[in-house]
């Protein structure tokens, strides 16, 4: 999965600005049309040959939801064919 993220990033034409991997956290550093935000990735393994990601977007994007869809549909289609796919949204006040 994190393989995948860094392709996601690589895509982007981000700027790694933090990468633990051990802990499964990267976060990305990106500038386009004048704003700027970052993406912050957090991978974790949830058991049974299951990951889950999260998904974060900080800075001056005005509509973060659908910046994390974005992020999210290109996940999605980077995956292997087949895969088992469960999306969960949740809103941070």
């Amino acid at each position: 999965m994190l393989e995948t993220v860094h392709d996601i990033v690589e895509l982007l034409k981000g700027k790694q600005t933090v990468g633990d991997t051990d802990n499964g956290k990267l976060t990305t550093h990106l500038s386009m049309y004048g704003y700027k935000w970052e993406v912050r990735f957090t991978v974790e393994d949830i058991g049974r040959n299951r990951s889950s990601i999260t998904v974060e977007i900080v800075g001056e994007r005005s509509d973060k939801k659908k910046e994390v869809r974005s992020v999210f549909a290109l996940l999605d289609s980077m995956l292997l064919v087949g895969e088992e796919i469960v999306f969960v949204e949740t809103a941070q006040q």
